[in-house]
């Protein structure tokens, strides 16, 4: 996986889809933002190329180890709320 730094190289759209069609790319944003452009056609062969890919095990490995987590629970309970108040203006 080629990873593209957007606030240190300035590409253009046609640059960054010549780039994944030979392999998928990680592009991150200035705000923080992480995107990932790939070929769409073949879902088997991009789970085994990430697979195969030390930097997209290096970058899985990295967000695991984010220590800000939020429990399925906790996430459950505020789709119920919104859920419910969305009910409620109807």
């Amino acid at each position: 996986m080629k990873t593209i730094n957007l606030e240190k190289e300035k590409l253009d759209l046609t640059e960054v889809v010549n780039m994944a069609r030979k392999e998928p790319v990680l592009l991150l944003t200035p705000d923080g933002k992480e995107f990932i452009i790939s070929e769409a056609d073949d879902f088997e062969k991009e789970v085994e190329m990430l697979r195969g890919s030390q930097a997209f095990q290096k970058f899985l490995d990295e967000r695991s180890m984010c220590k800000h987590r939020i429990p399925l629970e906790d996430i459950e309970k505020e789709i119920e709320k919104e859920l419910s108040a969305t009910h409620r203006l109807r």
